[in-house]
């Protein structure tokens, strides 16, 4: 199994596309003009392409943040589902991490495909943390989605949370620090 860093220039990039619109519904994703511009030309956001066997498997985008990697994205094809090859890429991501933190968004854990889903992070070695995170829309006419963060590394959330909000909301979703302040802020997106 192997990441492999991609633009839209690799041949791997349609069938990941594809994927992303399978796997995320919109309110999950940006819109994929923006994304195909951010993996081209954002040099905070790290795109690759999962390769099992030298065939496409999957993809798993995250950011290198300030003191830590944001994964945004994972998938694997329907198939390869439950053979153990979204455990072997989070293994890999976290070598290919080192010594930084990762940091994940979630869903709360309020029914058992959720709780699973959590499990599986967890078994990766990921704490969830008892905050609620609020994922900023992708788009103006989405909405904003609660979720949970969850961490893998030298990360405590009493001490870190606002930081890794801050940097997910202005480097990932484009707010300015200002207005990501306001966000994190903001009471109404407690939901």
């Amino acid at each position: 199994m192997e990441l492999l860093r991609v633009n839209t220039t690799n041949p791997y990039y349609a069938e990941a596309e594809d994927l992303m619109k399978d796997a995320f519904p919109p309110e999950e994703r940006r819109p994929l003009a923006e994304q195909r511009d951010y993996a081209d030309h954002n040099p905070l956001f790290r795109p690759h392409m999962v390769l099992d066997n030298g065939k496409f498997a999957g993809l798993l985008n995250f950011w290198q943040l300030d003191g830590f990697l944001y994964a945004e994205h994972l998938a694997t094809l329907p198939a390869l589902r439950g053979g153990g090859l979204g455990k072997r890429i989070m293994e890999q991501f976290i070598q290919l991490a080192g010594q930084l933190p990762i940091v994940l968004e979630v869903e709360p854990p309020t029914d058992d495909l959720k709780r699973r889903r959590i499990g599986f992070y967890q078994r990766c070695g990921f704490t969830l943390w008892e905050r609620t995170y609020t994922q900023p829309p992708y788009s103006p006419a989405l909405p904003a989605i609660p979720l949970r963060l969850m961490v893998h590394g030298q990360l405590d959330e009493t001490r870190d949370f606002t930081h890794i909000c801050h940097e997910i909301y202005h480097h990932v979703y484009g707010y300015t620090p200002a207005m990501a302040g306001q966000l994190l802020n903001d009471t109404s997106w407690n939901l």
